[in-house]
């Protein structure tokens, strides 16, 4: 009997079977976007420092409401931009931040730990927390390990997260790899926090509060962000300088990834059987 040859369709089967990667099984980074050249993006506002000294490495920008104030005295860091108008890179941001969300809302509950995070030492996983919301004790520690510096962390808080004054996370994590999923309203008053923090409601950084990594608020219908202080706050860290216009291409979420890989692989079998 003549075997029918593989087809294309056989070879893009097994591709996709053996190199798309199952995110629903590990934790996995968002999907690049224009939210990756952010610092600061709220989505009714954002509020800088009332006094000097603070500045924003990476883009500063309000979609669809453009309300930026206080900038200055606020700053960005050159070479990123501080954008006035709901200009069309603002609108892609805040479209890919929801993007962003989703995706990481998709992931799942992960490991659950206890609300209070003081003196926990965590390495690269999904994590929740028992009762939704997650609090940093004031001048309590929360050490994020990874001596590889690839690892991902994927925070999944429910309702709040709260960071007390005094408070620090530390750890051999690179902060650009680690990610808050915040299903309300954030509050940051501690003086070093790391992460990328992704609320659906607002973010207030306090007074000398330092963030090595992002903050983009406002996935939900509104939220700001707000540096509450006088001035001293830092931003940044994790922002990737544009290389122009582009179009955000839309993710697949990971059950969907997971779905189109069996489709693919299972097409591929049938053919090689014929």
């Amino acid at each position: 009997m003549k075997r029918t040859p593989i087809g294309l369709l056989t070879i893009i089967g097994i591709a996709a079977f053996l190199f798309v990667p199952f995110p629903a099984l590990a934790q996995t980074a968002p999907p690049p976007g224009v939210w990756q050249q952010f610092s600061a993006l709220g989505n009714s506002a954002v509020t800088g420092s009332t006094g000097s000294g603070t500045v924003v490495t990476g883009d500063v920008g309000s979609s669809p409401n453009p309300s930026v104030t206080n900038f200055p005295p606020s700053t960005v860091g050159v070479p990123f931009t501080l954008h006035l108008a709901n200009d069309l890179t603002v609108q892609a941001a805040h479209s890919s931040a929801i993007a962003a969300y989703n995706f990481l809302a998709a992931q799942g509950p992960g490991t659950v730990l206890p609300a209070q995070l003081n003196g926990a030492v965590i390495t690269p996983g999904i994590y929740s927390f028992s009762g939704g919301a997650a609090d940093l004790a004031a001048l309590g520690t929360l050490t994020l390990n990874d001596p590889t510096g690839t690892g991902i962390f994927v925070f999944q808080v429910d309702s709040a997260l709260t960071a007390n004054v005094g408070s620090n996370v530390i750890g051999t994590a690179n902060p650009c790899n680690v990610y808050w999923r915040v299903g309300t309203s954030a509050v940051l008053n501690g003086v070093n926090f790391r992460g990328t923090v992704i609320a659906d409601a607002s973010i207030t950084l306090g007074s000398g509060s330092n963030v090595a990594g992002r903050l983009l608020a406002g996935t939900g219908a509104t939220g700001a962000v707000t540096m509450a202080g006088s001035g001293g706050n830092t931003i940044g860290g994790c922002a990737v300088v544009s290389n122009g216009p582009a179009a955000d291409i839309p993710a697949l979420s990971p059950i969907l990834l997971l779905l189109l890989s069996i489709t693919l692989a299972t097409a591929a079998v049938l053919t090689l059987r014929r």
